[in-house]
């Protein structure tokens, strides 16, 4: 009794070793399965991880593109419309200043001016070659050498607005020359007188309203105050010899408007 006992016991021992050594077994694997599990989850985790720097590598060469393209566009829609303006702006318009913000009304002027002065230094020249009277041989040089004198301070200004004014008369003072050309003794220089009365009257009302208008260059309008005045002068001694050679009544016109331009 006491062997099969002690037999019997210590089968029962084996066995509950046994047991125990699967339940720890079993444990341990389990437990290699979790430990397994998270690290195999990492790489999975860590693969989407691993995509995400590459598909946000696309954008970036997306972005690495358009920064490319950008440099390219920007200089070529802004920055060639600056440039192109920039050269007409002198060239055209003026340079600093210039012809391009020169108003019409200004160009006009300049253009009316310049032709105005060489028709008068043609037609004074004239009279101081073919007038009779000696008085109107010096009052036509006085008036060819100060709108000579006139001209040139009109082509600085102009030069300064970047515009050119013309540089030969216009073809009408031709007809004036030939007309007068074909007068000879006191005909001639009171024909003279008349037109230069009658052509000056009209350019001080131009050379007054240039003078007074608020938008005109400040060269301008110093120009044609000044040489305004100058007009002024040649209509009031125009008019002196028109009466010492008795042609009062053809100078009539110039007379009654005389008062106004003094």
């Amino acid at each position: 009794m006491n062997r099969l006992s002690l037999f019997t016991g210590l089968i029962l021992a084996l066995a509950l070793a046994a047991a125990a050594a699967a339940q720890s077994d079993q444990t341990g694997t389990a437990g290699a399965q979790q430990q397994t599990a998270p690290a195999q989850a990492a790489p999975a985790q860590a693969a989407p991880a691993q995509t995400e720097p590459s598909s946000a590598g696309s954008p970036q060469q997306g972005t690495g593109t358009d920064a490319s393209q950008e440099p390219s566009t920007a200089p070529t829609s802004p920055g060639s419309r600056t440039p192109a303006g920039a050269p007409s702006s002198p060239a055209t318009a003026g340079g600093s200043t210039p012809s391009s913000v020169l108003a019409a009304t200004d160009k006009t002027f300049i253009r009316d001016a310049a032709l105005g002065n060489l028709e008068a230094e043609e037609l004074g020249r004239l009279a101081a070659e073919k007038a009779s009277s000696p008085d109107v041989k010096s009052f036509g040089q006085k008036m060819a050498d100060d709108h000579k004198q006139a001209n040139e301070t009109l082509k600085k200004v102009a030069s300064s607005l970047q515009y050119e004014p013309p540089s030969r008369p216009s073809s009408r003072i031709k007809s004036e020359k030939a007309r007068l050309e074909k007068l000879s003794g006191t005909d001639f220089d009171r024909e003279f007188l008349n037109l230069v009365v009658k052509e000056h009257q009209k350019d001080v009302s131009v050379f007054e309203r240039e003078s007074k208008r608020d938008a005109a260059p400040a060269g301008l309008k110093s120009f044609a105050g000044s040489t305004l005045q100058g007009l002024q002068e040649h209509i009031r001694m125009a008019q002196d010899l028109s009466s010492k050679l008795g042609a009062g009544s053809s100078s009539s016109p110039g007379s009654s408007s005389s008062p106004q331009h003094r």
